[in-house]
């Protein structure tokens, strides 16, 4: 599989990272009132748009693309980070999605899905913080593309990775 300019195995996540730098400009993160949906049509599909809560903090989501609901066999929207959606994997996510908004920068995720039924799928994620007027990260934004390969059963289940911004 060929990989993308930044690294990722799907293009659609190299294209997302470079509209989101564009956004941003030479601000920390852009805004959700940055996105435009029409100027993102191809990868509303696997975006999943992410609230922060920041007392008591915690992660909802907001939007789930179709594309995830239909390879994860659910829609977790409205649904909070925690235990009862992603078993013992919780945790990691949780705090996943803490690094991105307490250093409001990107991050690239591989990961198997071991806490899921299909746990033969791994998954590359874009995470990307979002920032209110404030300049406080009030969602992220995670694109999400699901694979299977000979590595997937045997791969580190998660490697987190900034990205440069």
């Amino acid at each position: 599989m060929d990989i993308g300019a930044n690294g990722f195995r799907d293009p659609r996540l190299d294209w997302l990272y470079g509209y989101w730098l564009q956004k941003r400009g030479d601000r920390r993160a852009a805004s959700r009132g940055d996105l435009a949906p029409s100027e993102i049509k191809s990868v509303l599909p696997i975006l999943n748009l992410i609230d922060v809560r920041r007392e008591p903090l915690g992660f909802r989501h907001r939007l789930v693309g179709t594309e995830i609901v239909e390879r994860l066999g659910r829609d977790a929207t409205g649904c909070w980070v925690g235990s009862a959606l992603y078993g013992p994997a919780w945790q990691d996510i949780f705090d996943g999605l803490r690094t991105v908004m307490e250093e409001v920068r990107p991050y690239r995720r591989l990961t198997r899905l071991d806490w899921h039924a299909r746990h033969w799928l791994s998954m590359e994620s874009l995470e990307l913080p979002l920032v209110d007027d404030e300049g406080e990260v009030n969602m992220i934004v995670r694109a999400a593309s699901y694979f299977t390969d000979p590595q997937s059963a045997t791969r580190e289940r998660c490697i987190v990775s900034p990205l440069v911004a």
